[in-house]
């Protein structure tokens, strides 16, 4: 039996080789392909896109993308608002690239997973804004981003009775790891709010009607062990 062709979004890095030359390339945590891989998937890891015919052709081919995190933000210009100090630098090539996937995706009704980054890059997509910064924006709030390993859940979330996180996870709260700065503030078109952390901070967005489209601000695939994470990557293959 085939498994579902699983598109996962690459990051980039420029780096220099042993013999002192400068080169560009793509990469991608495995964490990310061995959570696809473990519910079912065949992943595969998606480059950059240019224009909007390359993501449609990639699309052609593929049965799920899932948008992945990366250490950058998405440029406040995209949903409105002029940078903060405290904003991160962006990525002008990967968030066009992802945005082009995106909205093909959507447009043809691909199902679609995006993961910390990724749950705000849907947002933004779909209208809606976040906080530039968490600890400058969000007075009171806890830290969201935690000093212990990935692989630990460091803070608890609540999950909406009725939404489609609660009939995955078969939960209303799961521990979460919290690698973040940045939050979901007004959500995008179409979009609700699935989870929040004890201080109110969003922690996912779904789509509750259409194809499966759905953002997890942490990172379920070093949580695989839990059952409840792993079932997140079960829904995007099914």
């Amino acid at each position: 039996m085939t498994k579902p062709l699983i598109g996962i979004t690459a990051d980039s890095l420029t780096l220099t080789n042993s013999r002192g030359a400068l080169e560009e390339r793509y990469f991608l945590k495995s964490a990310l392909a061995n959570a696809v891989e473990m519910a079912g998937g065949q992943p595969v890891i998606v480059p950059f896109v240019k224009v909007s015919a390359q993501a449609r052709g990639l699309l052609l081919r593929l049965d799920g993308l899932v948008i992945s995190g990366g250490d950058f933000d998405v440029d406040p210009a995209l949903y409105g608002e002029r940078r903060i100090p405290k904003c991160g630098p962006a990525n002008h090539a990967r968030t066009k690239s992802e945005l082009l996937l995106l909205k093909g995706a959507i447009k043809k009704g691909t199902p679609v997973l995006g993961v910390c980054g990724g749950a705000q890059l849907i947002n933004v997509c779909l209208g809606g804004t976040l906080y530039q910064d968490i600890p400058s924006q969000l007075k009171g709030c806890r830290p969201h981003s935690q000093r212990e390993p990935h692989t630990k859940a460091t803070h608890l979330v609540k999950i909406s009775d009725g939404s489609l996180l609660r009939k995955i996870t078969k939960s209303g709260e799961v521990m979460v790891n919290s690698t973040h700065h940045q939050a979901i503030k007004k959500i995008g078109r179409g979009l609700s709010a699935s989870a929040v952390s004890p201080d109110g901070v969003v922690e996912s967005i779904e789509r509750r009607s259409g194809s499966f489209l759905m953002g997890v601000q942490w990172h379920p695939e070093f949580l695989t062990k839990t059952g409840k994470q792993a079932a997140i990557f079960g829904a995007l293959i099914r």
